[in-house]
């Protein structure tokens, strides 16, 4: 039986968003969480994605007040297919400072910081369910 166009499962771009599905909506700073509390965020399939404390607190540490206004949470963590070797990254000028702080790296780029399995397991430990990582084509 022939598929139709949207079953097809050879569509890698179909295959990609559905796992980017549950990705975070409406992300809202890290001073805003520090102000305002209400440590959950929503997902575009309307899930409330709850998180400890403990992670703002993390981050909170490690950031200056500049930092604090700009970078929006979760943290999104995408494949990087373009480096020399296939990597995690994390894109922007602000999430780069902060991911670097806190993993103790060295930064090569103001808005991109390559991220290997191990970052990531470390960054996972550190501010738990405040990292997402999405599949980009």
């Amino acid at each position: 039986m022939p598929y139709g166009i949207e079953d097809d499962p050879r569509d890698v771009t179909k295959m990609i968003a559905g796992l980017n599905s549950n990705i975070p909506v409406n992300r809202r700073t890290l001073m805003d969480y520090i102000e305002n509390g209400d440590f959950t965020y929503r997902t575009k399939e309307g899930d409330v994605i709850s998180f400890p404390q403990e992670g703002i607190d993390r981050l909170a540490e490690v950031t200056d007040d500049q930092e604090k206004l700009t970078l929006r949470l979760p943290v999104f963590v995408s494949t990087d297919v373009q480096g020399e070797r296939p990597c995690w990254k994390v894109d922007g000028i602000t999430e780069t400072s902060v991911i670097s702080k806190l993993l103790g790296r060295r930064v090569h780029s103001d808005n991109r910081l390559p991220i290997y399995y191990p970052d990531l397991v470390k960054m996972r430990q550190l501010i738990p369910e405040l990292v997402f990582t999405l599949f980009l084509p």
